[in-house]
């Protein structure tokens, strides 16, 4: 026997393999049969004629129901407890106490969390409760470890929490959302729906794809808040060096009253530019613009801030610290030639082709002493600008060559020492040869040759130069890698493309090299002391660098090459690296301190790499040196000279690819100058970097809660907005299980029956004995 108390749900099946156009044939059949009889019966009485219709539509309809195998379908199920996701907002804003309250905005969420306790228990027949902590990134957690965590996330990203609740509870049902927030979100939604706006499509998307209520219980109201903040500083991740830069500071301001307030903008402490804001009651967001021009290549350090006001929530935010990296947007090269030359129009035409290159070219065609024959306003030939060279723009020039040119005739004795202290403190010089430079341009005993990588003879008779003879230099074992010379990285096909090279014509005396100095290339028949004369020479001069070719024909790499076949690459190649080693390229270094972030947090690894080279430029394995930590505190003023404090001293050892990762990390916030020393074979070798660390309170930058926000989103998705202490959670509405679960299933088949047959020859009977007796065969 069926007991139909074992089974709580009961539905009709149709087993019969019927399509619906057949189901819908057989019902006009049954149609078009009834109103046949019914023309048939028409002189019938009325009751007589339906009664018979009747019998005959219920037999028809039976008939029917038995073809399509009618079956009952008992099934003893029980709903599946959908979830309801509860996130509660741990970000660092969170931390803040409540407006006009000494309750922190966190505290308030975990009351209205216990608050919600009974909840949870009294529909946990229906839902499944879990609870998330939401930050940098949305976190599974209890509901007891809820009530005690930190707000200490620095991003309160709301719109990614969301979004990823869709791929959570993939393949099963979510009922609801609840969010407890203040309702600043540093996500998507965040970002584009600006205070005072409604949703964009784009944010209704997010929450469309939930298919849930989402209610909102705001933490804190955004009306009472007082901060001054710096929300945002937007800035290119580098500058030219002198060349203007534009950084533009967006501010916030809440509950400040109107008045001017100061913007500064400070460059390692001392103030670069300063500007006012007018608070305006009706406007809390401003912009303001530093146009500025840096001065000197590396990193520095800017800070933009605002004053402090009486009783603001919150101080971290008044300011915010940067790291700019000024790079070279083209070099600056100052070419004085002697004579135009063959030398100086290849030299020029590649200068002037290269676009980081920026090319001022003297050619010196008469002196102050040339006779006059016309007035000089009529001339179109003008003096050699010197004192406006060499005494006022030298500075703003990275590399200076001489080119067979003789300084005595233009007064230029009291300039050499200018541009010797230029070079020792980090300019570039060359000297390139002819008959009017080295010793037969009178460079003996003064200033430039105490620059140059290469002794002179000494003034008076004797030969200071060869014209007609031909040759081609010999690469030293430093010339095999240095960058200058290094037309191959291979050794072998290095020395095979420069006995491949035209040969020079013509070449200075020299005494030899010069201390420090390092000899690329020598003659190969002319000695002094023994030793091959040098013809490219490089040398360091305190913080510069200066380069010595002592022949005036290099342009025969470039034009007699191309005529034989060749190409002018190598001539090319040769130029621009001598270039990029005088400029001293960051990437030419033979010591290097790669940090590969300019910021970081407190207590955060830095990753930070020491490189060495040999003077060839291979890698120096297992060498020696130290790296220099000093810390400045980022409070400090230009005013205040207190020197940078050393921290701590690194010793390390180089690897066999010639490099050292560093372990570093800085608990107190401050400027870091980290300096690397290694003993090179010409002196100490040294390279230098910064790390600016500073607390991460980029989430601080907007602290002002956005309760409209979060009262936007409920409504969107039909949820329940509150604003905390106030909860009513009977408001709280979540959508019903949708998924149910069979633990037992019967199919009945009802058209298989004797009755259901017997109960259709009945009417079949009635019919056929009624139509008898009322006269219808």
């Amino acid at each position: 026997m069926l007991e139909l108390s074992n089974y709580n749900t009961r539905d009709l099946l149709w087993l019969g393999d019927w399509s619906l156009g057949w189901v819908i044939a057989l019902g006009l059949l049954g149609l078009s049969v009834l109103l046949f009889s019914a023309y048939d019966l028409r002189d019938m009485r009325l009751h007589r004629r339906l009664t018979l219709l009747g019998l005959r539509a219920s037999v028809f309809s039976l008939a029917v129901i038995m073809l399509l195998e009618p079956a009952l379908d008992l099934k003893q199920v029980s709903r599946v407890k959908n979830h309801v996701a509860v996130l509660v907002d741990t970000s660092q804003t969170m931390s803040l106490n409540v407006a006009g309250e000494k309750q922190r905005r966190i505290d308030r969420a975990r009351k209205a969390l216990e608050d919600l306790r009974p909840t949870f228990e009294a529909h946990h027949e229906d839902h499944h409760f879990d609870i998330f902590t939401y930050g940098d990134t949305l976190t599974p957690t209890t509901l007891e470890a809820a009530l005690t965590t930190e707000a200490d996330a620095t991003q309160a990203d709301l719109s990614a929490a969301l979004q990823a609740l869709p791929d959570h509870y993939r393949g099963k049902d979510l009922g609801g959302v609840i969010v407890l927030s203040d309702g600043i979100d540093t996500g998507a939604i965040g970002r584009r729906v600006r205070r005072g706006e409604d949703l964009d499509d784009a944010s209704k998307e997010i929450l469309s794809s939930l298919r849930a209520p989402v209610h909102t219980l705001a933490a804190d109201a955004d009306a009472g808040m007082r901060d001054a903040a710096i929300s945002r500083v937007r800035h290119d991740d580098f500058a030219f060096v002198h060349n203007s830069i534009t950084v533009e500071v967006d501010l916030f301001f809440s509950g400040i009253e109107p008045q001017p307030v100061p913007v500064t903008l400070r460059r390692d402490g001392e103030i670069l530019q300063s500007q006012s804001v007018q608070i305006d009651p009706e406007e809390r967001r401003y912009t303001v613009q530093f146009e500025f021009v840096p001065r000197q290549i590396g990193k520095e350090v800017y800070t933009v801030e605002v004053p402090h006001f009486e009783d603001e929530a919150l101080l971290e935010n008044n300011t915010e610290h940067f790291v700019l990296r000024v790079i070279r947007d083209k070099v600056r090269v100052l070419q004085v030639v002697g004579r135009p030359s063959w030398d100086q129009r290849f030299l020029r035409q590649l200068l002037k082709r290269n676009p980081n290159v920026d090319l001022i070219s003297f050619f010196i065609l008469r002196t102050d002493d040339t006779p006059q024959l016309v007035p000089r306003d009529e001339m179109s030939l003008i003096p050699f600008p010197t004192d406006e060279l060499f005494n006022s723009e030298l500075g703003s020039f990275d590399l200076v060559i001489f080119q067979n040119f003789n300084f005595g005739p233009y007064n230029m004795a009291r300039y050499l020492p200018a541009i010797a202290d230029y070079v020792r403190q980090g300019g570039a010089f060359a000297m390139l040869g002819g008959d009017l430079s080295f010793a037969s341009g009178g460079y003996a005993r003064t200033p430039i040759e105490s620059l140059l990588p290469v002794e002179l003879p000494p003034a008076g008779p004797g030969q200071t130069i060869t014209h007609s003879e031909h040759f081609s230099p010999h690469l030293t074992a430093a010339g095999d890698r240095h960058p200058i010379t290094q037309l191959a990285f291979d050794p072998a096909q290095n020395r095979e493309l420069w006995e491949a090279l035209p040969q020079l014509q013509g070449t200075n005396i020299v005494t030899g090299p010069s201390e420090g100095a390092t000899v690329l290339a020598t003659h190969p028949t002319l000695t002094y002391g023994g030793q091959p004369m040098p013809v490219i020479a490089v040398a360091e001069r305190g913080e510069g660098r200066v380069l010595a070719v002592t022949s005036d024909s290099t342009w025969r790499w470039g034009f007699e090459h191309l005529a034989d076949g060749g190409t002018p690459r190598e001539y090319q190649m040769f130029w621009n690296s001598a270039i990029r080693w005088l400029i001293q390229d960051p990437e030419l270094k033979l010591v290097r301190l790669d940090v590969h972030a300019d910021i970081a947090a407190p207590n955060t690894p830095i990753d930070a790499t020491a490189r060495v080279f040999n003077s060839d430029y291979s890698p120096a394995a297992n060498a020696a040196g130290k790296v220099h930590v000093s810390h400045r505190p980022l409070e400090q003023r230009s005013e205040d000279t207190t020197p940078p404090q050393p921290t701590r001293t690194l010793d390390f050892q180089t690897d066999a690819s010639g490099e050292h990762a560093l372990d570093l990390s800085f608990e107190e916030p401050g400027i870091y100058h980290m300096e690397v020393e290694v003993e090179g074979a010409g002196g100490a070798l040294r390279d230098e970097n910064l790390v600016l660390v500073t607390p991460n309170v980029a989430q601080l930058r907007d602290i002002v809660p956005r309760n409209a926000l979060l009262e936007r989103i409920a409504e969107h998705t039909e949820g329940h907005h509150t604003l905390l202490p106030e909860l009513n959670p009977t408001r709280l509405d979540f959508n019903p299980p949708r998924f149910v679960e069979i633990h037992q299933r019967r199919v009945v088949q009802l058209w298989d029956s004797a009755l259901l047959f017997l109960i259709v020859l009945g009417l079949l009977a009635a019919e056929w004995s009624l139509r008898r007796r009322w006269g219808r065969l």
